[in-house]
């Protein structure tokens, strides 16, 4: 499917491929493109004179992969994180800049471009280049990346407190996802650093979308350091988790250690008294029982004592 985002002198209107003979080529200045068909691709390729990337490009780290510019266009592959319920997906959008035109392909939904979206009808003006678009679209992003950030460390300090409380399953789950999603947005900015520092070196890119790169690479420096905050203190919160679960388990050895202690002496006058040898005065002594009793009971007690003023229950 592709969305054509015309300048129609009144404002950006969205019209589909069929309508393009309509508005004419000069008006359109973005075509969002999300699962294109072979026959779309051909289609923009003949327009635009867009070249699809192998899709295994679209899962590539490598900076050769992620930004390419020729002496026509500009290609960028840029990974946007989406968080559903406990999922945290990575989904990459390719974006192909030449003369006018801006290309966004994707093959899922990116909540940031359908935010662009609505702020584009409302705002018209301010995007008159595809650079500006493009740069609108990162800002957006940067925005939600810094939400997200805001809100794992309000997260991060409540888990703080609740590890001291309980050290549940479910603690350590939510612990697990907060470090992946940190870990992940972490991951976003460092590529986006790169491909953005590239980018804002190109002639092709006016002056004024430089400038906003620029103050986008400096907000992305600075996102970049709560990253590195917030996984020092998810390290220490891992940390303290496992020092009071190694507490707690230490504590119920200790237990069964004394335990086994406190009976370990009368067991082993029951052993010496259950003997059955042939040969053995104590079986037929008219106080034995009782005595054997005595012993095991007294040599318990002496040991519960000695526990007690130890300290070790």
């Amino acid at each position: 499917m592709i969305n054509l985002y015309a300048n129609t002198g009144q404002g950006f209107t969205s019209y589909t491929i069929d309508k393009f003979r309509d508005i004419g080529r000069d008006s359109v200045v973005w075509f969002d493109v999300e699962k294109p068909s072979d026959a779309e691709i051909e289609w923009l390729r003949s327009v635009v004179g867009f070249e699809m990337p192998p899709r295994e490009v679209f899962g590539d780290i490598e900076i050769s992969s992620k930004y390419k510019e020729d002496n026509e266009a500009i290609y960028m592959n840029l990974s946007f994180v989406i968080q559903q319920k406990e999922d945290i997906i990575v989904e990459p959008v390719l974006f192909f800049i030449k003369g006018r035109f801006l290309v966004s392909l994707r093959y899922r939904d990116i909540p940031t471009i359908m935010i662009f979206q609505k702020r584009l009808e409302r705002n018209p003006a301010t995007f008159q280049f595809p650079e500006a678009i493009f740069a609108q679209i990162i800002n957006i992003e940067i925005d939600r990346i810094g939400d997200r950030l805001e809100i794992l460390g309000r997260r991060i300090r409540n888990l703080r407190k609740e590890v001291f409380v309980e050290q549940s399953e479910e603690i350590i789950k939510e612990i697990s996802y907060y470090d992946e999603l940190n870990i992940t947005l972490r991951e976003s900015i460092n590529e986006k650093l790169r491909i953005l520092g590239h980018f804002v070196k190109s002639p092709k890119v006016n002056a004024q979308t430089k400038r906003d790169i620029k103050v986008a690479l400096d907000d992305l420096h600075t996102l970049l350091d709560y990253t590195t905050f917030y996984m020092d203190k998810i390290d220490s919160i891992q940390n303290s988790l496992l020092g009071l679960i190694s507490i707690r388990q230490n504590e119920a050895v200790k237990v069964f250690t004394v335990l086994a202690t406190i009976f370990l002496p009368a067991t082993l006058i029951a052993s010496i008294f259950g003997m059955n040898f042939e040969y053995m005065p104590e079986l037929h002594w008219k106080y034995g029982y009782p005595y054997s009793l005595f012993l095991m009971v007294s040599t318990t007690l002496v040991l519960i004592y000695w526990v007690k003023k130890k300290g070790w229950l």
